[in-house]
């Protein structure tokens, strides 16, 4: 296992002291949030498909979906689209 040097804002350690004994997992889970949000960005600019953005999340489209409309994110789709997803 690879071990990590990280520096933490000092008003941030209360919060980080609470899980101390889970910090690969907080880590993991920031991990996670970055690459969806990171992935419904380049959607919603229109640099990938729908598709692709829930690939680089790690995410089946069903759960990338309500990612999307959790970050107020209406999906777009068009008939083009359906039918590419239905072959």
């Amino acid at each position: 296992m690879a071990t990590a040097k990280l520096e933490i804002p000092a008003d941030r350690i209360a919060d980080i002291e609470k899980y101390k004994d889970r910090l690969s997992e907080v880590l993991l889970l920031g991990l996670t949030q970055m690459k969806i949000q990171e992935s419904l960005y380049l959607y919603k600019r229109g640099l990938t498909s729908f598709r692709r953005a829930a690939e680089l999340a790690g995410l089946a489209q069903e759960e990338m979906m309500r990612q999307a409309r959790a970050h107020g994110i209406e999906p777009r789709w068009s008939e083009h689209m359906v039918e590419e997803e239905l072959a």
